[in-house]
């Protein structure tokens, strides 16, 4: 290693002995102005490189640059032509919506003034409705009222009539007893009608259980026109529960309420109206042991 070191002192040395600027002459005037020209046009063409280069960036700068403020400038009006359309779209979407928002008002006030009117319409049928039928009842009751009023006046010339009949008969004649006819013996009662309409057994002994109700309740109304001696009502209510006794069957109270009517309709013997109805009684006691 000392060794490298003193090597490399000696080469150092020697070199400086070699190069001594105060003992190297200069060189001649006439061997120094080529190389200083050759230097000097040197220096000028790298200046002018130089300069070259620096124009060349300058120009390079200013063409980035322009591009930068073109790009900017694009960008800028890009989005002002966004925000503009932005504007627009919103404007139309509000007068859309104001125009949708007038358009459900008019519909609207349209359905209100139809259901306004519907309603309307409705109460005025609803007036002239009940302003016929109001009429309609009014001339029903009135009808009603001369049918009631003509019944009754006939009804009471029809019993005028009679008791005038009879008066004058009671005057001008003698008066015959009339004979009491015998009062016949007729059969237990039968449902077969009904049995003959499809009826059931139990179905039918509930119509006849009815018919014992219905003769139950007209039987102190026959003995009220008896003691009023009123043939024309005994007639009346014995008809009714002769033509339901009849309808569902045949014997017993339905073939005795047959002769019991059909002499109403032309005899005035209040005993022979007396002997029905106790025979009435007695089988209707009957058919209640019958079906009950």
């Amino acid at each position: 290693m000392a060794a490298y070191i003193i090597l490399f002192i000696i080469i150092l040395i020697f070199a400086l002995l070699i190069y001594n600027p105060g003992k190297t002459p200069p060189p001649p005037e006439k061997e120094k102005k080529p190389s200083d020209n050759r230097n000097k046009e040197a220096e000028a063409q790298k200046r002018a490189e130089a300069q070259k280069r620096a124009d060349e960036e300058q120009k390079a700068a200013r063409e980035r640059t322009k591009v930068q403020l073109e790009q900017r400038a694009r960008e800028k009006a890009a989005k002002e032509r966004e925000a503009q359309q932005k504007a627009a779209e919103l404007k139309a979407a509000e007068k859309e919506a104001e125009r949708q928002a007038a358009e459900a008002a008019a519909v609207k006030a349209e359905a209100e003034k139809k259901a306004a009117e519907e309603a309307a319409k409705k109460r005025e049928e609803q007036k002239k409705r009940e302003a016929r039928e109001k009429a309609e009842a009014e001339t029903k009751a009135k009808e009603t009222a001369r049918r009631e009023a003509e019944r009754q006046a006939a009804e009471a010339a029809a019993q005028k009539k009679e008791e005038e009949r009879k008066a004058a008969k009671a005057e001008t004649e003698e008066t015959v007893p009339e004979t009491i006819p015998e009062i016949p013996e007729y059969p237990e009662f039968s449902h077969s009608r009904l049995l003959e309409m499809g009826l059931s057994d139990e179905e039918a002994r509930e119509f006849v259980d009815e018919l014992i109700t219905q003769i139950e309740n007209q039987i102190p109304l026959i003995q009220a026109a008896i003691d009023a001696n009123d043939f024309h009502q005994m007639e009346r209510m014995t008809h009714s529960i002769k033509g339901s006794s009849t309808n569902i069957g045949t014997g017993g109270v339905a073939d005795l309420l047959v002769d019991y009517n059909t002499y109403l309709k032309t005899g005035h013997d209040l005993p022979l109206a007396k002997a029905y109805l106790e025979n009435l009684k007695i089988y209707l006691a009957k058919l209640r042991e019958q079906y009950r």
